[in-house]
C-alpha cells in the first residue's frame, strides 16, 4: 500500500474557514424499484403529510408493526455500485454535454464534471475527521476526465451484516416503518400502515454542486416534498425539482439523561447535518421513540439548530475542508490515469487514525466498476 500525507484528524486542529461551496441543484431524478430495476421517473416521490391526533387520542405509531412481513433490499443490490446514476448519466448525457457547451468551459466530449458519486460517499469522507470507529475503502476509476468515485464495504463492514441479530434488523426496519406513517404517494392522502414496507424502493435526485472549485455530480436518497399541490411525476423537470421543499425524516430514541443527550449531538447530528446540508435541506422530522418502539412526539428540527447545538463536539468547516482536501488528493494522485478499468483503492483505519492508504490495480478486475455499457454511451 502507498500513503498519502492526508491525515483526518489533523484537519481537526488546522481549520477555520468553510470552504467554497455552491448551493446544490438538482438536475433530474430517478427512482428505484421493488425489484432494484432503475425507473427514468419521479414515480417514488413521496409527500410529507403529518399526524393530526384527535383531542384526548395523543399521537401512537408502534414501528414494530409489519415487521415479519416487510420486504427487505435483496442481497443483489450490493452488487448495483454506482449502476444507477450511471444509467442516469447515459440517459441524459446530450443533456448534460449542453450544458457544457452553454457554459463554454468544456468539449462536448466531456460531462464538465470533476466527480460523480453517490451522497452518502460524501457524508462519510466529510465525517471521517471525527470517525473513531468506522473504516471505509473508496474506489476510484477516471473515464474521459470525470473521476468516478464508488465505497466499497470494509470487512468488518459485511462481517457485521452478516452477523446482524434480530434486534439489530428490527431497529433498521424503524426507520423504513416511520416514513409509511408520515410519506404518502400524494399529497393530504391516508397513510396505508397495514401494507408490507418494500425497503428496496427508492426516489433518487441528482445534484450538481461545486466544491473549492471542482464540479461534483450525485445521486441521493430524497425522503419527501412539502406540498399541498398535486404534482405529475411522469414529466418533472430541473426547474421544478428545484423549487420543491425536500425534507428528511428520521427515527431516534428519546434521550433520558445528559450523557444520551450529549452522545446525540456528539456522533448522530454530525451524520444529519452533513447529509441534508449536501442536498440543501433545511427541515429534518424525527420521530421520538421509546425502547419498545412506540413514538408518541414527532420533532422537527432545523440544520441551523443542529449545527448551533453541536459546535463544542464538531465542526461543519472541518467536515467540508476534509472532503474538499481528499477529492484534491485524489485528483492530484490521478492526474494522469484515464482509464475505466484502471482502480485507486483508497482507505482509511479508523482504528489507527493514520494517513489515507491507497493502492492501484491496472486492467479489469473484481473492484472495476464503471460497465462496458456506459463506456458505449458516454
Amino acid at each position: 500500500m502507498n500513503e498519502t500525507n492526508l491525515n483526518p484528524q489533523h484537519t481537526i486542529h488546522n481549520t477555520k474557514a468553510f470552504p467554497s461551496f455552491s448551493k446544490p441543484k438538482i438536475i433530474g431524478c430517478f427512482s428505484v424499484g421493488p425489484e432494484r430495476e432503475y425507473i427514468s421517473s419521479a414515480e417514488n416521490l413521496k409527500f410529507l403529510n403529518m399526524p393530526n391526533p384527535r383531542p384526548g387520542k395523543p399521537l401512537r405509531i408502534d414501528l414494530n408493526e409489519g415487521f415479519e412481513i416487510r420486504k427487505p433490499k435483496p442481497d443483489s443490490a450490493k452488487q448495483e455500485r454506482i449502476d444507477h446514476p450511471l444509467r442516469f448519466i447515459a440517459q441524459n448525457v446530450a443533456r448534460l454535454r449542453n450544458h457544457c457547451v452553454e457554459a463554454n468551459t468544456t468539449s462536448r466530449k466531456s460531462l464538465n464534471v470533476d466527480f460523480v458519486c453517490f451522497r452518502g460517499l460524501l457524508r462519510m469522507v466529510m465525517c471521517t475527521p471525527y470517525e473513531k470507529k468506522t473504516s471505509w475503502i473508496i474506489l476510484a476509476s477516471k473515464y474521459k476526465g470525470t473521476i468516478y468515485l464508488c465505497a466499497k464495504d470494509t470487512p468488518e463492514k459485511e462481517l457485521d451484516e452478516a452477523n446482524q441479530t434480530e434486534q439489530q434488523k428490527r431497529f433498521c426496519y424503524y426507520g423504513f416503518k416511520f416514513e409509511q406513517y408520515i410519506l404518502t404517494d400524494e399529497p393530504n392522502e391516508t397513510p396505508n400502515t397495514a401494507a408490507a414496507v418494500v425497503e428496496s424502493e427508492e426516489f433518487c435526485a441528482m445534484f450538481s454542486a461545486t466544491l473549492e472549485g471542482k464540479r461534483v455530480l450525485y445521486g441521493a436518497e430524497m425522503d419527501g416534498i412539502v406540498t399541498d399541490e398535486t404534482i405529475d411525476k411522469a414529466h418533472l423537470n430541473e426547474n421544478i425539482l428545484n423549487r420543491l421543499e425536500f425534507v428528511e425524516v428520521k427515527v431516534k430514541r428519546r434521550e433520558t439523561n445528559q450523557r444520551q443527550v450529549n452522545n446525540f449531538y456528539r456522533f448522530k447530528t454530525r451524520n444529519w447535518w452533513c447529509q441534508s446540508f449536501l442536498v440543501n435541506i433545511g427541515k429534518i422530522f424525527v420521530g421520538l421513540r421509546n425502547d419498545q418502539g412506540i413514538v408518541n412526539e414527532i420533532k422537527e428540527m432545523s440544520l441551523r439548530e443542529i449545527d448551533r447545538d453541536s459546535r463544542q463536539f464538531w465542526s461543519a468547516s472541518v467536515c467540508m475542508v476534509f472532503c474538499s482536501k481528499f477529492l484534491a488528493k485524489v485528483n492530484e494522485l490521478m492526474n494522469r490515469v484515464d482509464c475505466p478499468h484502471t482502480v485507486y483503492r483508497f482507505e482509511y483505519d479508523a482504528n489507527r487514525s493514520q494517513n489515507i492508504l491507497f493502492n492501484i490495480q491496472k486492467g479489469q478486475s473484481d473492484e472495476s466498476f464503471i460497465p462496458d455499457w456506459y463506456c458505449a454511451v458516454v
